[in-house]
């Protein structure tokens, strides 16, 4: 009896050495984001420093799983273990998508920067936000992950006033504004709003989807208008959709700015965090020419 009790004991033991190391190597290396393909022979280092101990040399063609890229390192799981690689070494994995509007965006804009507002199909009030650009020479996943909210009846292809819906497309971003002074981390241009300040939604006036500024009441002069010192309006980005050339009732008023919260949508505009508002416009470069893709899943292939 007290042999079989021994040997249980031993046999216990004996597990938990083989399970807990496994445990705390994959708690220690994170949850991976996407996959890099080395560019070249690399050299994976213990820590963000070229100085720092080599843990191994991989070829060319190698694949990792990345769990973030701070700078110009990408942290990523080797082994279980995390390690390091320097950025310029490597190319990000992309989805077909992925490449996609990336393709037409640096052929057919000369865009540099591109922001997604992603939603899973249609009819989605959600949506996921990324932003991607042309770092060392490839593109790259920048900024974080970002929740966001659209039209509270989804995407369309068939914008028209008042409709509630997000224009699919890809289009240029216009003025960045806000209810206070220009942020020190802004480049892109950008307008501290008043009282005074409108953006025209009524089809029928000849100021129909353009920003006003305007002492008299705006009720006598237009039938519709958005307010733009709107509490949602604390920053944000005019989204260039049905500008050139203005379509009555095509559409208007399309911007990024502050979400009501999660869970709730908005009347066409894309919305997030002011945080990840202040996020995006500190980032937004006026020498990459960036865009910004609207759309869902189901219709990214037509974009």
């Amino acid at each position: 009896m007290k042999k079989r009790i021994i040997c249980t004991f031993v046999l216990f033991l004996f597990i938990l050495s083989i399970s807990h190391p496994k445990e705390t190597l994959a708690a220690e290396c994170g949850k991976t984001a996407f996959n890099i393909i080395l560019k070249e022979k690399t050299d994976l280092k213990e820590k963000k420093d070229h100085t720092s101990v080599t843990v191994k040399t991989l070829a060319k063609g190698n694949k990792l799983a990345v769990v973030e890229r701070k700078n110009s390192w990408y942290q990523v799981c080797y082994k279980n273990r995390p390690v390091y690689v320097k950025a310029h070494s490597a190319k990000e994995v992309f989805t077909t998508d992925e490449k996609r509007f990336m393709n037409k965006a640096l052929k057919e804009k000369g865009a540099k920067q591109v922001l997604t507002v992603i939603g899973e199909k249609n009819t989605s009030t959600s949506a996921a936000i990324r932003a991607y650009e042309i770092k060392y020479g490839e593109w790259r996943r920048v900024l974080i992950k970002m929740s966001g909210v659209v039209g509270k009846k989804g995407f369309t292809n068939q914008k028209t006033e008042g409709d509630g819906k997000t224009p699919i497309g890809m289009y240029a971003f216009g003025t960045a504004f806000g209810k206070t002074k220009k942020l020190d981390s802004i480049t892109w241009p950008y307008k501290e709003t008043t009282k005074n300040d409108f953006w025209v939604d009524d089809p029928s006036s000849k100021d129909y989807n353009k920003w006003v500024h305007y002492k008299g009441n705006p009720n006598k002069k237009w039938k519709s208008y958005e307010v733009m010192n709107h509490p949602l309006y604390r920053y944000g980005a005019v989204i260039s959709y049905n500008m050139d050339p203005v379509i009555k009732g095509k559409g208007s008023a399309i911007f990024l700015h502050v979400w009501r919260g999660r869970g709730t949508s908005t009347a066409g505009c894309a919305a997030t965090t002011e945080k990840n508002v202040v996020r995006i416009l500190s980032w937004l470069d006026p020498a990459q020419n960036p865009q910004i893709v609207l759309s869902s899943k189901t219709s990214l292939k037509n974009l």
